[in-house]
């Protein structure tokens, strides 16, 4: 469908720039030389092994001929690693998820394709899945949520809203990540004076810090902990994906933070560039969401979604920590953490 739509083959287009230019109406550069369409693509990503032949069941239907292989990525060191290596013109992966804490570096770096006029590309999907700047597309959501074990807590002090988690009842129970950014998510909805007393109020109900979220998770399983106030909705989904009799529930609390959890760039000296705009380009469609729906990690902005219809359902409040945040976020998370007296984690 898109690549097909934006003219991404040789007979149309002799550069990726060409297919680019053509798309938006443009006239491509014929003083170029020709160049061949990638028939693999090769991507940098968190997605989970076992999820990745049904999420892209329907691409790989769709598009026969292109090859998805895939390294699987996480924290900031090996993104790191591909972006210092693409500076000594070492370029592995035609396509990479940038976390939020490098996005910046990697524009000052010049290792990207771009930018790339997708929204004017895509005009049918929502804005918000695509950076203003033009580098990134977000192909993934994160949302947070509070999680407990379902044995421990009675039906009538399960936490449906954030100020549950200030409940007398849990004093020196709960679990409060280190790393907050359930509470920086929602810092853009609430505004830094709630976010902070709220931070403050959290502290004072004396909670158990954590610095591993799944270890955390782990706990509650097993009974140790009763419940984690805010979460990563994905990393839960993926505890009980690989274990369904694990005690843990969750609920959706009114006020539901969302951030760009998957941040995908075409590497500028990509070997398959089309290839990999292609898929990026499959993966925002509504078919490409309802599957991302597997890692926990689908757009609420696509009808159809698990997010959507978690939102839908709970008939929860977005808030959403948009694509220039991050500027922001650092700051606002050393501000609560000072809130909390700087915890130290317990392993």
């Amino acid at each position: 469908m898109f690549a097909a739509a934006l003219g991404c083959y040789p007979s149309r287009c002799r550069t990726f720039a060409d297919c680019i230019r053509a798309a938006v109406g443009e006239k491509p550069r014929r003083d170029r030389p020709a160049c061949q369409q990638g028939k693999n693509v090769r991507v940098a990503t968190s997605w989970e092994p076992e999820n990745e032949a049904a999420l892209l069941k329907g691409f790989t239907q769709k598009y026969p001929a292109i090859k998805v292989s895939t390294d699987r990525i996480s924290g900031i060191d090996t993104r790191e690693r591909i972006m210092n290596e693409a500076l000594a013109g070492i370029v592995e992966h035609d396509l990479v998820n940038v976390s939020g804490e490098l996005r910046n570096q990697y524009i000052k770096a010049g290792v990207m394709t771009g930018p790339i006029p997708w929204r004017k590309l895509l005009p049918k999907v929502s804005d918000i899945h695509f950076s203003p700047d033009g580098y990134f597309a977000a192909t993934g959501f994160s949302t947070y949520i509070i999680a407990y074990n379902p044995t421990l807590v009675p039906k009538d002090k399960v936490p449906k809203k954030w100020d549950d988690c200030l409940d007398p009842y849990w004093k020196g129970k709960l679990v409060v990540l280190t790393r907050p950014r359930t509470f920086t998510g929602l810092a853009p909805g609430w505004g830094e004076e709630k976010t902070l007393t709220f931070a403050r109020a959290l502290k004072d109900n004396q909670p158990v810090w954590k610095s591993s979220q799944t270890g955390a998770l782990t706990q509650v399983a097993v009974g140790e902990y009763p419940m984690i106030c805010g979460m990563a909705y994905h990393s839960l989904k993926a505890t009980v994906d690989r274990d369904p009799t694990a005690k843990v529930a969750f609920t959706v609390p009114s006020d539901l933070p969302f951030q760009i959890g998957e941040a995908m760039a075409i590497m500028k000296g990509a070997k398959h560039p089309n290839a990999a705009f292609t898929l990026t380009s499959w993966l925002v469609t509504p078919e490409g969401q309802k599957n991302m729906a597997l890692e926990g990690r689908s757009s609420p902005y696509i009808a159809g979604t698990d997010a959507y219809e978690m939102v839908r359902k709970h008939k929860a409040k977005i808030i959403f920590e948009s694509w220039d945040a991050l500027q922001h976020e650092a700051d606002m998370a050393r501000k609560i953490t000072a809130a909390w007296g700087f915890p130290k984690a317990q392993k």
